[in-house]
C-alpha cells in the first residue's frame, strides 16, 4: 500500500458512504423475516428466537474477528451468508425454515461490530457521533423498505399465495447484494491492515488480554446490563407493533403497517438529534443522557392508553415518541458510548460484547412477547415496557455514579498515520 493511500482524506466519506449501504442492506435482510413469516404468532416467535439466538452469538465472534483481523472482510463475509440464507428461504420447507433462520442471523450479527470498528478507526472523537447518528438513517430506512417491498409485493402479485415460495426473500438478497458489492468497490484499497499493525504496536491485541480488557471495564458491564433490557424492547416493538395494532388497537393490516412504520420514519430524528447534543453539551456523560431519555420512555409506554385511546393521531404521536427515545438511547449507548469508551484496539469485540448481551434481550422476546399477551392481552404490553425502561434507567444512573469522568486514550499516533482527521 502507497503512502499516498495512507493519507487520502477521501477514506472517511467513502468509507461512510459503503457502509451507509451495507448496512441499510443487511436490514433489509432482517426486517423481511418479521413480515414474510408464517401468518401465526407462535410460528413468528420460533423463528425469530433462532434468528436472535444466531444473531447474539456472532456479534461476539464477529467482534473478534473484526479486531484481529480485517474488519471490511468480516462484514462482507456476514452479508454473503445473509444473502445465501435469505434466497434459500424463499423455497425453503417448513423444516428447514428454522435452520436458515438460524444462519440469516449469524450472518447479520457480522455486520454491527465490524462497521462500527471501521467507524471507531476513521472518526475521531470530536466528529463520530453525530456522523453515527447520520448513519443510523441507512438501517432505520432499510427495515421500512422491508415491510413496505413485502407488503406491495403480498398485494401486487399472486406468487406469494403460492405453497413454498416467498418472492419478497429473493428481492430482499438482492438489495443486500447490490449493496456490498457497492460497498466492496467503494471501500477496495481502504489502508484497514496497517492501521490495525500500528495500533498493535501500542496494545497487545492477545484475544484473552483483549476480552479481559473489555470485560473488566466497569462502564462496559453497566452499558451491557442496560442494553439487555433496552434491545429487548426495540426488537418486540420493531416485529410485534403491527400485530398490536391489528389485535389490541382494531386497525386494519394496511393502516397497522402505516402507522406502525411512524416508529422508525419518524424516530430517525433521535438518533440525529442525540449526536449533535452529546457532541456540543454532554461529551464523556453518556450515562446521563441515556438515563434521561430512558425515564421519559418510560412516562410515554406509561401514558401510552391514553394517548392511543384519542384515535389515529394520539396513536402516531406515541409510537414516534416511542421511536425518537429508543432509537435514539440505542444507538448512543451500544454505539458512541462504547466507542468512546474503550480503546481502539479493542473495539470490535467491545461492540460485539454490548451487542451480544442485548441481543440475548432480542432473542428472548418472541418468547416473552407470546406468553405476556397470552396472559394478559395486548393492552397490558406496554406496562412491561414501562418496567424495562425503569430497569434500564435506573442502571445507567448507577453507571453515572460510578464514572471518573475520564475519558479512555485516544490512540492519536495510529490515526495520524490512517489520515484520520484529529
Amino acid at each position: 500500500m502507497s503512502r499516498e493511500n495512507f493519507s487520502n482524506a477521501a477514506w472517511p466519506s467513502r468509507l461512510y458512504s459503503g457502509a451507509w449501504l451495507l448496512y441499510a442492506g443487511y436490514y433489509i435482510c432482517r426486517k423481511d423475516q418479521g413480515s414474510a413469516v408464517g401468518p401465526t404468532a407462535s410460528h413468528m416467535a420460533a423463528e425469530l428466537v433462532c434468528f436472535g439466538i444466531a444473531y447474539a452469538i456472532a456479534q461476539f465472534v464477529g467482534g473478534e474477528l473484526a479486531d484481529r483481523f480485517s474488519a471490511r472482510r468480516v462484514a462482507l463475509a456476514g452479508a454473503v451468508l445473509s444473502i445465501v440464507c435469505t434466497v434459500l428461504l424463499a423455497i425453503a420447507s417448513p423444516h428447514m425454515i428454522l435452520f436458515l433462520q438460524f444462519g440469516n442471523g449469524f450472518g447479520q450479527g457480522f455486520g454491527w461490530p465490524a462497521l462500527l470498528q471501521l467507524f471507531g478507526r476513521w472518526f475521531g472523537r470530536g466528529e463520530r457521533d453525530h456522523v453515527l447518528g447520520w448513519w443510523s438513517i441507512s438501517y432505520i430506512l432499510g427495515g421500512v423498505l422491508a415491510s413496505s417491498l413485502t407488503m406491495w409485493l403480498t398485494a401486487r402479485t399472486g406468487v406469494a399465495a403460492h405453497s413454498g415460495f416467498e418472492p419478497a426473500y429473493l428481492v430482499s438478497a438482492g438489495v443486500l447484494l447490490l449493496a456490498a458489492l457497492l460497498f466492496y468497490f467503494i471501500t477496495r484499497g481502504l489502508p484497514e491492515t496497517q492501521a490495525v499493525e500500528a495500533t498493535q504496536k501500542e496494545c497487545d491485541s492477545n484475544s484473552s488480554q483483549g476480552w479481559f480488557r473489555v470485560l473488566g471495564d466497569r462502564n462496559i458491564r453497566y452499558i451491557s446490563a442496560m442494553y439487555f433490557f433496552l434491545k429487548m424492547t426495540r426488537y418486540t416493538l420493531l416485529f410485534w407493533l403491527p400485530r398490536y395494532l391489528v389485535s389490541g388497537g382494531g386497525y386494519t393490516s394496511w393502516s397497522a403497517a402505516h402507522i406502525a412504520s411512524s416508529f422508525e420514519i419518524l424516530g430517525i430524528a433521535g438518533p440525529v438529534a442525540i449526536g449533535y447534543i452529546v457532541e456540543r453539551w454532554f461529551r464523556d456523560r453518556y450515562m446521563q443522557v441515556g438515563a434521561i431519555m430512558l425515564y421519559a420512555l418510560a412516562f410515554v409506554c406509561l401514558v401510552h392508553p391514553l394517548l392511543a385511546g384519542t384515535g389515529t393521531f394520539g396513536m402516531v404521536v406515541s409510537v414516534s415518541l416511542m421511536g425518537m427515545l429508543i432509537h435514539g438511547s440505542d444507538l448512543l449507548m451500544s454505539g458512541m458510548a462504547v466507542l468512546d469508551t474503550m480503546p481502539s484496539q479493542v473495539h470490535g469485540r467491545s461492540i460485539g460484547f454490548v451487542n451480544g448481551i442485548g441481543s440475548i434481550g432480542q432473542a428472548i422476546s418472541p418468547l416473552l412477547a407470546t406468553l405476556f399477551v397470552a396472559h394478559y392481552g395486548w393492552s397490558r404490553l406496554f406496562d412491561l415496557f414501562v418496567f424495562f425502561a425503569i430497569v434500564s434507567g435506573v442502571i445507567c444512573t448507577l453507571g453515572a455514579r460510578s464514572q471518573t469522568g475520564k475519558p479512555s486514550p485516544v490512540n492519536r499516533s495510529a490515526l495520524k498515520l490512517s489520515g484520520i482527521p484529529l
